[in-house]
C-alpha cells in the first residue's frame, strides 16, 4: 500500500484524530494509512457542510446558525441533529418550560385525582 502523504496536505492535526479514533473501545491500534484517510475524509465533510452552510445564508460571513438549519434540515446528517439543534432565545427556552410544566401539570392533576379515587374506593373496601 502506498505510503501516506505529508501531513503538510492536511489541516487537522493527526495526533487529535487519532485520539479521538482510539477512544473507541474498538479501536485498538490506528495505522498511519487509515489516520491519514480518516483526517482528510473528516476535512472535506467539514468544508462541505460549510460551503452548504454558506451558500444557503445568503450572506458573507458563516455562523452557527447557518450550520445548524443545513444539519437540521439534511436527512442524511441527522446524526449530527441533537449535537448542533438550532438556537433558541431564552424567551422561547422560558415559553418551551412553561408549556412542558403546564403539560406536566395538568398530567399530574389527572394522576393524582384517579389515585385519590381509587385510594378512596380501598379505604371503603376495607371499612
Amino acid at each position: 500500500m502506498a505510503t501516506p502523504k505529508s501531513e503538510k496536505d492536511l489541516h487537522l492535526p493527526l495526533s487529535r484524530v487519532k485520539t479521538i479514533m482510539k477512544s473507541s473501545p474498538d479501536v485498538e491500534a490506528v495505522g498511519p494509512e487509515p489516520l491519514y484517510l480518516v483526517t482528510k475524509v473528516t476535512e472535506l465533510f467539514v468544508m462541505d457542510l460549510a460551503k452548504r452552510a454558506h451558500k444557503n445564508s445568503n450572506a458573507n460571513f458563516l455562523e452557527y446558525k447557518h450550520i445548524a438549519d443545513i444539519v437540521q434540515e439534511d436527512d442524511t446528517l441527522d446524526f449530527l441533529r441533537e449535537i448542533m439543534p438550532r438556537k433558541i432565545t431564552v424567551r422561547q427556552f422560558k415559553e418551551m418550560m412553561a408549556k412542558k410544566a403546564a403539560k406536566n401539570g395538568d398530567d399530574s392533576s389527572e394522576d393524582s385525582s384517579e389515585d385519590s379515587s381509587e385510594d378512596s374506593s380501598s379505604n371503603n373496601e376495607q371499612e
